[in-house]
Order: C-alpha cells, then structure tokens, then sequence
C-alpha cells in the first residue's frame, strides 16, 4: 500500500518546488567559489545556441542578489549548494535557450529597433526615464553601476524578447500573467496530494566520514579520462574593423529632420533637451552602420581597409553572444555582416578558427584532484547507502506538505535538519516509489524508510490550493512543451 501511495503521488513534487520557488528567499552568492576557467567557455550547448559559462555566471549572481535581497542576506554558499541552486540556474538558461532555438527555427528574430524602444518605453525599465521620457544618462548610470556591459545588457534584453515572442504564441496565459484554470475535479485531486504525510525513519551517513586519499597514478587516469573536459576555449583569428558611433559627423539640419523621422509624437518639433543625447546616439548609430556595410563590402572584395588583426576567444566578455555564436559557425575566410558592439559596429572577417585543446595535467592538478575526490566520495556513499539500506536504524520523523507560512518563513522541518536539506529530502521521499530508499544531497546521503501513511483532507476551495492547483497546471503543460523541445534540440552539459 504504501509503495502503491509513492507511486501516485510522485506528482506532487513539482507542486512543492512551485511553492517554493514562489515563497523561498535565498543569499548572496562569492565569486570565488566557481573557477571557470577552465573545460573552454561553454556552460553548455542547446541545439545551435551556446550557454557560456560568463552567461551562467552572471546569471547565478543575479538569481542570488535577488533571493539575497527577499532573505536579508542571512543565505550562506553551503546551503545554496545543499538547494542545488547552480543547477535551478542552469536548468532556467537551458530552458530558456531550447525556446529561443524553436523561435529561431520559426524565424521570429528581434531587431534593434525593439530592443531599443523596449528599453526606453517597456514597463520594467521605467527607473531609465524622467517625466516618461527615456533618459539616456540614467541607463548609462546603471550600466557603469552593475558591472555590466551596455551589449551585454542589451543582449540579454534581446533574449528576452525572443523569447516573450514564442511564450506568447505557446503560452499566451505566461506572458499575459494569467494561471490556466484548474477544473473543480483537478483541484479536488491536488488537495487529497496536500494531505498526504509520512511516518519516516531518517538516518544521515555525512561525507565527512569518508576519507578519499587520491594516488598520482589515479589522478592522471581520472585526468586521462575527463580531458575533453578541462580544454582552452575556442579561439578565432580575425580581421576586424570597428564603426564608432562617437565619431560620426552629423550638423544640426541632419538632426532635426531624424528626429522628426523617428521620435515627433506631439505638435512640437522641437526637440527637448531631455532626450537630445538619446536623439544624437541614434542618429551616429544609423550612421555607424551605413558605415560598417562599406567596411563589409571592403571586405568582400579585400580591398584596403583600417582593419587590425586580433584573436577573439570565446570566453570574451567583449563581444555579445550573436557575435561569439556567428564567429562559430562562420567559415574561415568568410566577412561577417556588421553586428552592434555596444553603441558601435563591428565587421569581422574569419582568418583562421583555432580549436580547443586539453590543458596539461600539471596545469589543472589542483581541481582534478578536487573532482576526483568529489566523485569517489560520491561512489562511496552510495555503496555506504545501499549496504545499510535494509538494516539502518534512525530517527522518525513526519513528512508532510509544507504550509505556505512554513515556505515563506523557511521553518519547514525533517527532524533536526535544516530548511534546505528537508525540503530536497521532502522531494526524494515524496519521488521515490519504494517504501526504503537513500538519497544524496550535497556531500551526505540520507537513507529513509516509510514506515506509514495517512491522509488528512483539506479544502480543495482553499485560495491557495486553488492558487497552486492554476500553477501545476500550467507547469504540466509546459513540461510537455520542454519535452518536444528536448527531443528536438540536442542538450550538452559541461558543468
């Protein structure tokens, strides 16, 4: 009975994780922790669209800062690996980048012309404006303040975009912020999923306990065997020539017939001081790229330009993922049509394409060594979990649906461990369809037996069943999405 249980509400386990998504406040994250520099540039590859590990980085600090800022700060880099929260990260960008591949198969693209008036007029970019009008010294106060690129920025906006515009043909619901109505039956059978709980014997074999000491001969065959995965980025010899919006020439004439083009809204045509500076940039930007296309066609016909020759690896924070990418699937020998770099242009020209090679052992002992120990200790503990597995004995412990207050306030409990750790047991006991089982977070394996089961009904017209019945919904839907999707597009992992 209590196997049939666990198998049938392996269900509920996206809806624990919706919850706490929804509710969980988290830390701030330390640089230092992730050394990416090393296994090349790649976080991971979807289909034709690479994850750089830059991309990942920066969008790990920002999931921190904001789980950091709800928290108060008081989240610390253990429990955040405990919660698995680089892989939630990672699993959101390889999401995200499967939609993108499917709009680029479409043919949706996002030119610069929306990019621009999403970041001058879109609802979540209102502290760049004065008085409702795009203010250009404050977009670039929060640039030169975020650490950021202004193309970097600008790409991720880019991003976005593409992908609102296939979630809005898939998933008109998402981009309105509407939840897809569960019928009465549906939320019915979602609160009979929130009344289960389980009577658990719990008991932890910690990591610590397991002493991993590596040979030299080991650590090379581990090396040997792993290379491919601690390589040089990709590299690329070009030829290339810059456009610089700055530099272009305009007379006042000029400026006031392009304004009148492309920003008069009201009876006025004079044009406020306010927004002169956004009103020049964009002018020397439309000449800049008239400018590019000449440089392109020099190109071509390697007529003589002012071009320098450069090596552009793919790990560069300089260059934008549309020009990593196009650097990539570009031949050697052939111009790349001009692409933004900042408020500039670039056209490039491909010489040569120098591939990745593996580092020398010398070169990455020290995190070979790390991740052989990691690995070995990983094999350990499951030996160690599976040999105990029928005859541990441990502490019972109930295990049950967290309430939204318990979410919220992060004073969800398995007994003596903390929120983190019990709300990704929560999640192996509640996935597992055996009655004695083991699972490994972080560094510990945790074997659990269920000893029984009850059921304790609550009201399916409840605000927040009914809130969360709308979200799984929605969730199962979209998972069916992602599974097309990942069948379509092939997804490599390198981290």
């Amino acid at each position: 009975m209590i196997e049939w249980m666990q198998k049938h509400k392996k269900w509920l386990v996206v809806t624990i994780w919706i919850s706490a998504i929804a509710f969980i406040g988290a830390g701030g994250f330390a640089w230092g922790v992730y050394d990416y520099s090393l296994s090349g540039n790649s976080a991971a590859k979807v289909g034709q669209i690479n994850i750089s590990k830059a991309e990942f980085a920066q969008a790990y600090q920002n999931e921190f800062d904001r789980r950091n800022y709800q928290q108060g700060g008081t989240l610390d880099e253990a429990q955040a690996k405990e919660m698995g929260l680089d892989q939630y990260v990672l699993n959101n960008l390889i999401s995200n980048a499967l939609i993108r591949n499917y709009a680029l198969d479409l043919g949706l693209r996002v030119s610069d012309e929306e990019i621009a008036k999403e970041i001058s007029s879109g609802r979540d970019y209102e502290p760049f404006r004065t008085d409702g009008v795009f203010d250009l010294q404050k977009y670039d106060q929060f640039i030169a303040s975020s650490g950021i690129t202004k193309q970097y920025f600008e790409e991720q906006v880019r991003q976005q975009l593409l992908t609102n515009k296939i979630l809005g043909l898939l998933f008109p619901q998402l981009i309105a912020q509407q939840p897809l109505p569960a019928t009465p039956l549906e939320r019915s059978a979602l609160s009979f999923g929130f009344a289960l709980q389980d009577i658990v014997e719990l008991e932890v074999i910690y990591g610590t306990s397991v002493a991993i000491t590596p040979s030299e001969s080991a650590l090379k065959a581990f090396w040997e065997e792993h290379k491919d995965a601690y390589q040089t980025p990709a590299s690329y010899k070009v030829e290339v020539v810059v456009s610089p919006a700055k530099s272009q020439v305009y007379d006042e004439e000029e400026l006031q017939k392009f304004y009148e083009q492309n920003y008069i809204t009201q009876e006025s045509k004079e044009i406020p001081e306010s927004i002169k500076p956004q009103v020049i940039l964009a002018l020397q930007q439309q000449k800049a790229r008239v400018a590019a296309l000449k440089e392109y066609s020099k190109l071509q016909k390697s007529q003589q330009t002012d071009s320098k020759e450069q090596v552009i690896t793919q790990d560069s924070s300089e260059y934008s993922q549309e020009i990593l990418q196009a650097l990539d699937s570009g031949a050697t020998g052939s111009v790349l049509k001009p692409m933004p770099l900042g408020d500039d242009f670039i056209t490039l020209k491909i010489l040569e394409k120098i591939q990745p090679k593996p580092y020398p052992f010398s070169e990455v002992r020290a995190q070979i060594q790390e991740e052989y120990i990691k690995s070995e200790r990983l094999k350990e503990l499951h030996k160690l979990a599976s040999a105990r597995l029928g005859t541990f004995k441990g502490q019972k412990v109930v295990a049950r649906f967290p309430t939204q207050s318990e979410i919220s306030k992060q004073q969800y409990r398995l007994g003596s461990l903390d929120f983190y750790t019990s709300m990704g047991l929560l999640q192996h006991i509640f996935d597992s369809h055996k009655s004695a089982n083991y699972a490994i977070i972080g560094e510990n394996a945790f074997l659990f037996r269920i000893v029984s089961q009850s059921v304790s009904p609550m009201d399916s017209a409840d605000s927040y069943v009914g809130a969360l019945a709308d979200q799984v919904k929605m969730e199962l839907m979209t998972k069916l999405v992602f599974s097309f999707l990942e069948q379509r597009y092939k997804v490599k992992k390198f981290i």
